[in-house]
């Protein structure tokens, strides 16, 4: 089933101040950029709260344009969820052209932590104050670039045994908006008891893979292959009412399953997987694809 795509959540924040001198857009050397970011869920934490002060753009020719912005911006990533994003830059004008990759500054301190579920807080550690995106794009002369960045928190953060609190790694991927689509749909809740040992406990995910009749792998930073996302099964709390999104896929074909095995991200875990399917995304629609139900 086919819906129209709802324009994710925009969260408005500060502007921004540019580092350097730019041309004048009217004479077509330079175009606007509008950036988000949005988070691929992770599921053994409340919150993970993450202070970014600017934003590094490399052209394939040229000098680093650099952005601070006025006050930083601390976002908790796991509100930017099920297609809700935030707005890191909001028609920024820059040199028009070829990019290499793009990094995010961000800050250590207080205002970097993660909340656990059973609510402590750790702090949350960058290496170099930067997380790097080598992906890229492109700003046309006298036009509009608009990109969201995918955060995959359950990819991201890592507790490495013998060391204090956490750490973040940059997983990280560019869509642009005007090609994404999504995927949602229902879990029964019959069919999940099945398949997990505690729903209200953990209700499995559905992990989506890019191309069709993909391999089925775990989450493993140390692979060569993994899935695109894992997105967690919500619940409230009817168990029967089981439901995800996956957001912010480029047009294609993708294959989905539903597992309910536990996946740590940095082992070689054997995951158990049920109603595998290929689904194709178009831009701006949403696919229903449900688990358990007897239908799509």
């Amino acid at each position: 089933m086919k819906t129209p795509i709802l324009k994710p959540l925009t969260l408005a924040i500060m502007a921004t101040s540019l580092t350097g001198c730019l041309s004048s857009s009217s004479d077509g050397e330079s175009g606007t950029l509008s950036l988000g970011i949005t988070d691929a869920p992770v599921d053994d934490l409340q919150k993970v709260k993450i202070s970014y002060t600017g934003v590094t753009l490399k052209p394939a020719n040229g000098n680093r344009v650099e952005i601070d912005f006025d006050e930083p911006k601390n976002l908790d990533m796991l509100e930017l969820q099920r297609g809700n994003a935030a707005s890191l830059l909001e028609d920024e004008e820059v040199p028009a052209g070829e990019y290499n990759f793009i990094r995010l500054k961000v800050k250590e301190g207080d205002d970097m932590f993660v909340e656990t579920l059973e609510g402590g807080e750790e702090p949350l550690t960058v290496q170099s104050e930067e997380l790097k995106l080598v992906s890229g794009f492109t700003v046309p002369q006298g036009g509009e670039a608009d990109f969201t960045i995918d955060f995959d928190m359950r990819k991201a953060i890592t507790e490495p045994d013998g060391q204090d609190g956490f750490f973040l790694r940059p997983a990280l991927r560019l869509v642009d908006n005007t090609e994404v689509g999504a995927i949602e749909g229902i879990v029964d809740g019959t069919f999940a008891k099945g398949e997990c040992d505690d729903v209200q406990a953990y209700a499995g995910a559905a992990y989506v893979y890019e191309g069709a009749d993909a391999d089925l792998v775990d989450l493993n930073s140390n692979a060569e292959k993994e899935p695109l996302m894992a997105t967690p099964v919500d619940t409230t709390d009817d168990s029967n009412e089981l439901s995800y999104k996956a957001a912010f896929l480029t047009e294609g074909t993708y294959t989905i399953s539903y597992s309910c095995s536990m996946d740590d991200p940095d082992a070689d875990d054997d995951l158990t997987f049920a109603e595998t399917r290929n689904v194709d995304v178009t831009a701006d629609t949403t696919e229903e694809e449900n688990f358990g139900t007897g239908d799509k």
